[in-house]
C-alpha cells in the first residue's frame, strides 16, 4: 500500500530561484514522522488548449515536487500555450515571470520541454519529461513480447520490434541512437541485437553458443557490458559498442551472474550473482580483478542492480520481500538500504536524469506495468493504463 505523505504548510518570506521569485515550499513529512529533504509547491496550471492542459498535468501528477490547485492556492501558476507547429511557450508566474518556448520534434515532446523548463526554474534540479522509455511490451492476450519506445506520458508509442517471439531487456545506448536487448529472432535462442533508431536498422550483436543476454552500455557509448554463457555458465562480459574486443571479467564457474550495468565515471561494473547462493550485488573494475561485494544487508535476494548516473553514492536493485519483491536504494556514503516501492511485486529499477526518480515494473498476476517512484516522497503513479497491454523492463534515456 503506497505509504501516505502528510504535509504541513509552512508560510514564510519570498525567496529567490534562478530569474523568479518562489514562495517558501511546504515541509513534506512521512508517516513515520521523518521530514524528508525536498521541497514540495502548489502550483495552478493553466492553457487554452485543453489537450495541453490535460496532458501538462498528467506530466507534473508523476513529480512527487507539486501538488496540483487552484489559481487562489497556487504558489506558481504555470502557463502553455502553443507557440507553432511543434513549439510550445511556458509561462511560470510566482512574484516575478518568467517565460520560454520550447521546439519538440512534436508538439507533446515540446511540452515535456517546457514542463522542464518549469522543473529547473523552480527546483533547480533536472526535469525528466521529455525523455524516453524503451520497454518490452505484450498486447492482451499474446504470450509473446515485443519492443516499444514512448514518450514518458505515452502519447507517441513506437513499436521497434514485430518479431512475433519475446524480445526482452531493451537498454538505450547514451545518445539515444540505438536499443540493445535480448531477443529469440529467427535463431530460437536468447541473441543479442542491435537497433539504429536512426535507419531503422537491426544487426546482430552477440549471437555465441547458449544464452547472450545484458547488453548495457557504458556511459560514453563506447562499450557494452553483457552476460554470456558460452563458456558453460552465465558470465559478465564487455565489447566495444561496435560488437568487438570481448573480453570475459568473471571466472565464478558455478555461480549464475546477470544485470550488468556500468558505473557513472564507467571504470567499474556492477552486477547480481548467486556466488553465495542467492543472488547479491558485487562490483568489480572493469579491467578485472576479484569481484567485491555490496553490502546491503537487506534481503537475502538482491538483483538486477542500476546505478544512479546523477548521484554515484547510489544504486537500486530488486530485494525479495515477503511474497514478491519490492525495490530498494543502497547508499555507498551511509551504507545502508532503504525499501523505495510499495503494494504489488515491484521489479526492475532504472534512474531517471534527475538522480531521485525512477522507472520500473510492478506485476499483477500475469499483468505488467511500468511505475514511477519518487525515492524522496515514496509517491508511486502508473505511467500508462492496465488496458495499454503489460509493459515491463523499462529503460530510459535524456537527450538535450
Amino acid at each position: 500500500m503506497i505509504r501516505r505523505v502528510f504535509f504541513s504548510i509552512l508560510f514564510g518570506a519570498v525567496a529567490s530561484i534562478s530569474a523568479i521569485a518562489q514562495t517558501t515550499p511546504q515541509i513534506v513529512v512521512t508517516g513515520e514522522g521523518n521530514r524528508l529533504n525536498v521541497p514540495v509547491y502548489r502550483v495552478a496550471i493553466t492553457s487554452e488548449s485543453a489537450d495541453l492542459l490535460a496532458t501538462a498535468k498528467r506530466a507534473f501528477s508523476l513529480h512527487g515536487s507539486y501538488i496540483i490547485t487552484t489559481p487562489a492556492k497556487a504558489q506558481f501558476t504555470l502557463s502553455f500555450s502553443q507557440a507553432g507547429a511543434n513549439s510550445v511557450k511556458a509561462t511560470i508566474k510566482g512574484g516575478t515571470t518568467y517565460s520560454e518556448v520550447c521546439t519538440g520534434v512534436n508538439l507533446t515532446n515540446a511540452l515535456m520541454k517546457a514542463c522542464d523548463v518549469v522543473v529547473e526554474r523552480t527546483l533547480r534540479t533536472p526535469g525528466f519529461f521529455a525523455g524516453k522509455i524503451v520497454f518490452s511490451y505484450s498486447r492482451a492476450g499474446s504470450e509473446k513480447s515485443e519492443i516499444c519506445m514512448s514518450d514518458m506520458v505515452f502519447k507517441n508509442v513506437r513499436a521497434l520490434t514485430n518479431d512475433k517471439s519475446d524480445s526482452l531487456m531493451p537498454h538505450f545506448s547514451p545518445n539515444g541512437s540505438k536499443v540493445m536487448y535480448t531477443g529469440y529472432y529467427r535463431s530460437g535462442f536468447m541473441d543479442l541485437f542491435q537497433i539504429d533508431l536512426n535507419t531503422n536498422t537491426r544487426k546482430s550483436f552477440a549471437s555465441y553458443k547458449g544464452a547472450n543476454t545484458g547488453g548495457s552500455f557504458s556511459p560514453n557509448g563506447s562499450s557494452v557490458a553483457m552476460i554470456l554463457s558460452a563458456v558453460g555458465n552465465a558470465e559478465v562480459y564487455t565489447a566495444s559498442a561496435t560488437g568487438r574486443n570481448f573480453k570475459r571479467l568473471t571466472t565464478t564457474r558455478q555461480a549464475t551472474e546477470s544485470s550488468p550495468s556500468f558505473s557513472p565515471d564507467g571504470s567499474k561494473i556492477l552486477f547480481a550473482s548467486d556466488l553465495m547462493g542467492s543472488p547479491q550485488i558485487y562490483t568489480m573494475a572493469v579491467s578485472g580483478g576479484k569481484p567485491t561485494r555490496v553490502r546491503t544487508n537487506i534481503s537475502g535476494y538482491c538483483s538486477e542492480p542500476t546505478w544512479n548516473y546523477k548521484n554515484p553514492n547510489k544504486i537500486a536493485f530488486t530485494i525479495a520481500q515477503g511474497r514478491g519483491f519490492q525495490v530498494a536504494v543502497y547508499d555507498f556514503t551511509t551504507r545502508k538500504s532503504e525499501t523505495i516501492s510499495s503494494g504489488t511485486s515491484t521489479s526492475n529499477p532504472k534512474w531517471l536524469n534527475d538522480g531521485r526518480h525512477i522507472i520500473c515494473t510492478k506485476s499483477t498476476g500475469k499483468k505488467r506495468q511500468l511505475y514511477i517512484i519518487d525515492t524522496e516522497t515514496k509517491r508511486q503513479a502508473p505511467l500508462h493504463t492496465a488496458s495499454f497491454g503489460s509493459a515491463k523492463e523499462p529503460d530510459f534515456v535524456y537527450v538535450k
